[in-house]
């Protein structure tokens, strides 16, 4: 009798498969693993632009801070500007385009890779453009020195805040960013020095070295001390301080300073005559940085072309300009001078026009116009 099949034990039935328990596909994973780089692709991207946008704007908003001081405290200096018609010199300005940044002793060379020197459009000396914001005024920028009041209160037995003529003077100078002469951080530091009004026989107001802003008191010094140490001495007005004293610093990353100064001229389209820097009496823009500003009228002086920066010209009107740095590019351009530099130079570029490629990429020019409402006497 043939057998009759039987139908399986239960036990040995396969099992129903669930979707949960579904090998992924091959194919399966490359999607996944497509969507999954794109979407980290657009995070790392979107946490860049942030990240980036935000190291722009700290930046900016750094320098903008910085600018604000310096510009109002260059406005209420040069419109209590004061001078006389006597022959002295009562404002002063040079272009101080050299490797050692002018004669304070200050100037802290770089390892590698310095600010240049070279004039023109990749250089540090192109003062001929239409705009301020785009001129450039040497490696240590203008040394602007001039008499004004210092602010302060009017009492006669007040040697130290009274309101008095004081001489001030504003300059670059690139040194160590503080108070350590082992830190390898350096910054162009912008300084504004003051020389404290005479108290020598209780008179104040009386200046101690005179009303000539060229003397020897206000310009001979030695690197390490101002005329003593003594921060408002009239020679601080060149060396603001030793190496350690940062008192006189009011902005970091400053790594030009420019000024145009005009006279009021009805004959000129705009009512204004340049007067420095000028190489003509019509006020044509030079380069020149031999022809300093000079408010003096030397007797029997002629009025000339040879003599133009001579004569006595203050200024009626002045634009101001400084550019400075970004953090970032403070950090750009810190690193670029150090000895073996972790920053190539582009192929097609010199170090010098890299070094001002950075600067313009990661700076902020500010400007303004101050009048000077004060006539002589």
């Amino acid at each position: 009798m043939p057998s009759i099949p039987q139908p399986p034990s239960p036990s040995l039935r396969a099992a129903p498969r669930r979707w949960g328990q579904r090998a992924f596909t091959l194919i399966e994973l490359l999607v996944a693993s497509v969507i999954t780089a794109v979407l980290v692709g657009f995070i790392v991207t979107i946490v860049s632009n942030v990240s980036g946008f935000w190291n722009r704007t700290s930046g900016r908003l750094s320098s903008e801070a910085q600018a604000r001081y310096i510009l109002d405290q260059l406005s209420l200096d040069l419109s209590s500007a004061q001078f006389r018609d006597d022959g002295n010199v009562w404002m002063a300005a040079d272009v101080l385009n050299n490797a050692t940044g002018g004669a304070t002793g200050l100037w802290q060379a770089a390892a590698a890779n310095a600010k240049p020197t070279t004039a023109g459009a990749t250089g540090s000396l192109n003062m001929t453009t239409p705009s301020l914001a785009d001129a450039r005024f040497g490696t240590a920028g203008v040394w602007l020195r001039f008499f004004t009041t210092r602010r302060g209160n009017n009492l006669a037995t007040d040697t130290t805040t009274f309101s008095a003529p004081v001489a001030v003077g504003y300059q670059i100078i690139r040194r160590l960013s503080a108070a350590s002469t082992t830190s390898t951080k350096t910054a162009y530091l912008f300084h504004r020095a003051e020389s404290r009004p005479a108290t020598i026989g209780g008179r104040p107001g009386v200046l101690e070295s005179g009303f000539n802003i060229t003397a020897a008191a206000y310009t001979t010094s030695t690197a390490g001390t101002n005329n003593g140490a003594t921060t408002g001495d009239p020679r601080s007005i060149q060396v603001p301080g030793s190496r350690t004293n940062f008192a006189s610093v009011i902005g970091e990353n400053v790594i030009d300073f420019g000024v145009r100064c005009y006279v009021r001229d009805a004959n000129q389209p705009n009512g204004l005559r340049l007067i420095f820097p000028a190489g003509n009496d019509a006020g044509a823009l030079t380069n020149a940085t031999t022809s300093p500003l000079r408010a003096q009228l030397p007797s029997g002086t002629p009025d000339t072309v040879a003599n133009y920066n001579y004569r006595f010209l203050m200024p009626d009107v002045v634009d101001v300009m400084v550019r400075i740095l970004t953090d970032e590019g403070a950090r750009l351009i810190s690193a670029f001078e150090t000895a073996n530099s972790p920053l190539t130079v582009p192929a097609g570029l010199t170090a010098q026009q890299y070094w001002w490629q950075i600067a313009a990429a990661n700076s902020q020019v500010y400007t303004r116009r101050v009048v000077i409402n004060t006539k002589p006497l």
